[in-house]
């Protein structure tokens, strides 16, 4: 069997077992080592069913017709299925308790880096929102990739907070990744899907059924570095992702919130509990450091190249070949590591050499 071969059984396989909801790599690992007979001692009863589902899904034609049906809507959409231990599986989510066999991921190709989730309520106060947003955009100004899970709220402002300060943002949903929830939430899921991407651990057309909300919360932690709690109540699912990230390893971050409202009694019980205040980048930064600089290669290289004098952004993206809104999230990133200035008019020149800039009177 060749290579190319190889990988589609073994595809196969992870899409065959990951429709049985509920099976993560912690059940692969029990699966393995537990050979053609018995189970392993000490596994609760959910998980001895859930491995002799497995063993009868390998072999079952119908199990085979489903992956395959799933296999076609995505060829059909565009969706790529991103198997555990393939090199486009976000690293920060391989090794997490109850990773995901396997991701549906819409929009661009991202495996990870620099990540923080913010989270909160769906039902926010007007500046428990307006903060969430602007933080956010700060944060992606940084070269913070925002993750977060699209709902309303307090996650859907923090993608467009770093959407308007053309950011990086990731969702992770509770349905399908080509399922609108809710459905107001269309336009900001395609403005996403142009500038990140969007994953899920169901497939296409799976409904946004209640209980898939707390089980997706521990892969917005997992993707993430650490999780800033905006604003949140009692018994907001917010808590949940908190927790999940602690059991992660994760940094917990929190917005302090007024003693006297309802909707920071949660935000504020996970500070008496030892999460970090957090109220600007600067204080994120002071928990997680700053994201480490940009790496000079791909669209960078190819921008130094043809940079000549104070060139406009439309005659650069001309040069490099893309499209001005592809190419200007690049030009922030590069902006922010020193390699370019922005101009009046949006024009752009490379950044001054060091030891070349003028001098300052005495």
């Amino acid at each position: 069997m060749d290579d190319s071969a190889s990988a589609a059984s073994l595809l196969d396989t992870f899409l065959r077992l990951s429709l049985i909801e509920g099976f993560t790599v912690d059940h692969l690992q029990r699966l393995r080592a537990s050979g053609a007979g018995g189970f392993l001692p000490g596994m609760t009863p959910q998980g001895v069913s859930l491995l002799g589902k497995a063993k009868a899904s390998l072999g079952s034609a119908k199990a085979g017709r489903r992956a395959e049906t799933v296999r076609e809507a995505c060829e059909r959409q565009g969706i790529a299925i991103v198997p555990w231990g393939a090199s486009d599986y976000p690293v920060a989510l391989r090794e997490i308790p109850g990773a995901p066999l396997l991701l549906y991921r819409a929009g661009k190709v991202w495996n990870g880096g620099a990540a923080v989730a913010v989270v909160g309520s769906r039902a926010p106060t007007g500046p428990g929102r307006e903060f969430a947003r602007i933080l956010s955009g700060g944060l992606a100004a940084a070269r913070w990739t925002v993750v977060s899970g699209m709902a309303r709220g307090i996650d859907a402002a923090a993608h467009k907070g770093a959407l308007h300060a053309g950011g990086t943002t990731v969702a992770v949903l509770g349905c399908g990744v080509d399922v609108a929830y809710p459905r107001e939430h269309a336009g900001l899921r395609d403005e996403i899907l142009e500038r990140g991407a969007i994953f899920s651990e169901y497939p296409p057309g799976s409904l946004p059924l209640a209980h898939r909300f707390p089980e997706r919360n521990r892969i917005v932690s997992g993707l993430s570095r650490g999780v800033i709690v905006a604003e949140a109540p009692e018994r907001s699912g917010a808590l949940i992702t908190a927790r999940l990230a602690l059991e992660q390893g994760r940094d917990v971050m929190v917005v302090p919130g007024n003693p006297w409202f309802a909707h920071t009694a949660g935000s504020n019980r996970l500070l008496r509990e030892g999460a970090t205040p957090v109220c600007s980048v600067a204080d994120v930064h002071g928990v997680l450091g700053p994201p480490p600089p940009m790496a000079v290669g791909g669209v960078a290289k190819r921008v130094l190249a043809v940079l000549t004098g104070e060139m406009h952004v439309g005659a650069i993206a001309e040069a490099v070949s893309m499209p001005v809104q592809e190419l200007l999230p690049c030009l922030m990133e590069m902006e922010l590591a020193n390699l370019v200035e922005k101009r009046p008019g949006d024009y752009y020149k490379k950044a001054s050499a060091p030891g070349n800039e003028p001098r300052r009177p005495a």
